[in-house]
């Protein structure tokens, strides 16, 4: 009778410890925290599992999971559903592509994201789109150093969650990326800011440098050419519309000789026993 009592005592007292751990004892502790990309693949197959048969030949779209106390994307958000589509992807399902999701979703969805936990709002996009079913979530830090990841599965037919599933994944290598998204159109505005910015410096050291090599000083000018090149070297000058001489002259325009035939002013001449000169009229 008494090694009786001993042993309910016994039992007792375990049960007591463990429901003390369960209660007092951190989520974080009991739950197993993985590597970014394994607890993408982990997310993924705790969503899928034993829905097999249900999933089979279903078209599955991705998107609309956001941080929860913004409702917004971040960064982290395209990396964390490129993650499932391609687990989804590698075990045989059916998914959506994602260009086909991104018009529809500029086109039809606004600026608010609290529908993506809206089941029949969920439903309705996940038609336009031509999906079966509709995979959506959040995220929230954690801890320091954990994030946890929440999905669903939504019906599209009847918008009813048919499969869910949670993880959490250390933050080590994707601190950078907690951070809201930026829109599309102010991130292509700063591109262009960034690509203006060099020849806008540029530009001042160009014109500073034009003065010393493309435009020495006047004094400089002077000294090195004390005469134009015209004035140097006279070139020979014809009227457009030609006019002819009978006489050739000599350099004080005296005339020599008469020409045979006339020619074109200013032209050289020979007159016998006098030399070269020109023609003169």
């Amino acid at each position: 009778m008494d090694a009786y009592k001993n042993l309910s005592s016994f039992v007792a007292a375990i049960l007591s410890a463990l429901s003390f751990l369960l209660v007092f004892t951190p989520g974080d502790v009991l739950a197993q925290t993985y590597d970014f990309d394994e607890g993408i693949r982990v997310l993924t197959s705790g969503l899928i599992a034993n829905r097999e048969n249900i999933l089979k030949n279903k078209k599955i779209a991705v998107f609309g999971i956001v941080e929860t106390k913004t409702s917004e994307p971040w960064e982290i958000t395209t990396h964390i559903e490129d993650g499932i589509v391609d687990a989804l992807v590698n075990e045989g399902y059916t998914v959506v592509e994602r260009s086909r999701i991104d018009d529809v979703l500029k086109k039809e969805i606004k600026k608010s994201t609290d529908l993506w936990f809206d089941e029949a709002q969920v439903a309705q996009f996940g038609k336009l789109i031509g999906a079966d079913l509709v995979v959506t979530g959040k995220f929230s830090k954690w801890s320091k150093n954990i994030l946890r990841i929440n999905v669903r599965g939504i019906s599209v037919s009847d918008g009813k969650v048919i499969a869910a599933s949670k993880v959490n994944v250390l933050t080590d290598r994707i601190e950078e990326l907690l951070t809201p998204e930026k829109p599309r159109e102010k991130k292509k505005e700063e591109t262009r800011k960034e690509s203006s910015m060099p020849a806008a410096k540029e530009s001042p050291q160009k014109e500073s440098r034009q003065p010393q090599v493309d435009q020495p000083p006047p004094a400089q000018q002077q000294q090195q050419y004390p005469y134009t090149p015209q004035q140097q070297y006279p070139q020979p000058t014809y009227p457009q519309t030609p006019e002819y001489g009978y006489f050739c002259c000599d350099q004080f325009g005296t005339r020599r000789c008469q020409l045979a035939q006339p020619g074109i002013l200013g032209t050289p001449c020979f007159c016998y026993g006098q030399g070269w000169g020109y023609t003169c009229p």
